[in-house]
């Protein structure tokens, strides 16, 4: 039986993202085993795995110079962070020695059992000849198991050492899976995984995040003032907020599905901040208490109302890895009731309440499949949640990005846009003139299917514009109701 890997994990060990490692095992063929990949194909796929400067070691020292020192660590039991590193090459490098010796050893067995079976074929004198030979065989083998190296141990070694930087969480009872790294909580890595686990205050007073670990062992990161009875205790009950991993992990943990309604939430939020990024558009920055995060899906909505009861519905436009720190679009000239409060400054540091969320622009759940995100207007707002939801997850083949119009010239918006593009193997952003005929549009974006058939669409912005895309879409012969699309007020 072949060594196996899981694909999470192979991609971490070959250095490339989930996507990236999928469609090259579509490309060349390579059988997969429920989820996971030999070794060997692993190695036949990316020959050229650097072994050596290994990543997994780079990761462990920036987690060690980024990590605060605790008071506990004054009495001496931690050793010194270069004494660490060191003592990790070495355990590293014993692993590949030993590995080594135990895949020589197991083909050696094999060809002296082979070898022997041979003999017992051959007369008498011909067997005590054919025996020597085998013992002067296994005798010269014995003496190279200590210098044995090859890739597959080097492999394995440099798995065990990913297993003590990062470690695997998996979900009961639907199966996910996802790491955990540096000072991460268990709910923290989880909500950046783009998995929708239930949470609600993430500082340990509300209890909603409470979980049972299956297998594996975990450390309270923080202590909380939500109680666990004795009997959750001793069943294994723990808050995920306030706990991370120290080992491999089976924890039972409540999910929402991306059909599954949230529940209807209602924040009294600061708005922390207010950027003017051009004379039509504003950065709206909120944050909630530490005792209440929003707990909302990439692409949803919220009612903002400010402490004048004046009120609008905006779309979130961040990631809900970080329930707490919010970011909406606010736009000029749309007639939106929130319009003169944001871009004269008199929101900054006033006190808002959000009610919600609500929306079905959402990613597809579980999707490994290429994606193109098309934004005109309002719908920024909505794509840009989706698209860093779709980089945190890092399950796209490839992630497509095409804004109608662009981001002003200079903004932060456009900065995070091309840096995206710069930084991602599998990103590609571009952006059109505005006024762009909606019959040159829905061609750019056919030309995007028919490359790739099994490319997912979503769109989003002004009803009027959405309108006159689709119908030419339609005039093509496209099915357009095979792709996700959500009009926005402007």
């Amino acid at each position: 039986m072949p060594q196996l890997l899981s694909l999470s994990r192979a991609a971490r060990l070959a250095d490339v993202t989930r996507g990236e490692l999928q469609k090259k095992i579509r490309k060349e063929r390579v059988k997969t085993f429920e989820g996971e990949i030999a070794i060997e194909d692993l190695l036949t796929l990316y020959p050229h795995i650097n072994l050596d400067d290994d990543p997994v070691l780079e990761r462990v020292q920036r987690i060690k110079s980024e990590a605060r020192p605790k008071s506990h660590y004054s009495d001496g039991w931690m050793p010194d962070p270069q004494v660490l590193m060191k003592r990790l090459h070495e355990f590293q490098h014993t692993l590949v020695q030993t590995k080594s010796a135990l895949n020589t050893s197991e083909t050696l067995l094999d060809d002296a059992v082979a070898d022997l079976r041979s003999a017992l074929e051959k007369p008498e004198m011909a067997l005590r000849a054919a025996i020597k030979q085998c013992i002067g065989k296994l005798d010269s083998a014995r003496g190279r198991l200590d210098r044995a190296s090859d890739a597959k141990a080097r492999l394995f070694a440099k798995d065990a050492l990913l297993k003590i930087v990062t470690a695997n969480v998996r979900l009961v009872p639907s199966g996910h899976e996802y790491f955990i790294e540096g000072n991460d909580s268990i709910l923290e890595a989880g909500l950046k995984a783009g998995l929708y686990l239930d949470y609600g205050c993430t500082s340990g007073n509300c209890g909603a995040c409470k979980c049972k670990v299956v297998s594996g062992a975990v450390r309270k990161l923080r202590p909380h003032d939500y109680v666990l009875s004795a009997k959750e205790q001793a069943e294994g009950y723990i808050l995920a907020c306030s706990n991370t991993a120290i080992s491999d992990l089976v924890i039972e943990a409540n999910e929402a599905h991306v059909t599954d309604e949230l529940p209807h939430q209602v924040i009294r939020a600061v708005v922390r901040k207010v950027e003017q990024e051009s004379p039509g558009l504003a950065v709206l920055h909120v944050q909630t208490p530490r005792t209440q995060s929003l707990r909302f899906k990439a692409g949803q909505r919220v009612r903002v109302t400010t402490e004048a009861g004046i009120g609008d519905t905006l779309y979130i436009a961040s990631c809900p890895c970080d329930g707490r720190n919010l970011i909406f679009l606010v736009f000029s000239a749309i007639g939106s009731p929130l319009e003169e409060s944001v871009f004269n400054g008199d929101l900054s540091k006033q006190t808002v309440v959000i009610e919600g969320p609500e929306g079905q622009f959402l990613l597809h759940e579980d999707s490994r499949r290429p994606v193109l995100f098309v934004a005109k207007g309002g719908g920024l707002a909505p794509v840009k949640s989706l698209v860093e939801q779709a980089i945190t997850i890092d399950d796209a083949e490839d992630i497509s990005l095409l804004l109608v119009g662009g981001s002003p010239p200079g903004s932060s918006l456009e900065r995070l846009c091309r840096s995206w593009d710069d930084a991602l193997d599998n990103f590609q952003y571009r952006s059109t003139e505005a006024a762009i005929p909606a019959d040159q549009l829905a061609d750019q974006i056919i030309q995007a299917v028919e490359e790739n058939p099994r490319i997912e669409v979503y769109i989003a912005g002004p009803d009027t514009w959405m309108k006159g895309l689709l119908q030419a879409a339609a005039d093509k012969g496209v099915r357009t109701g095979e792709w996700t699309v959500e009009t926005v007020g402007i």
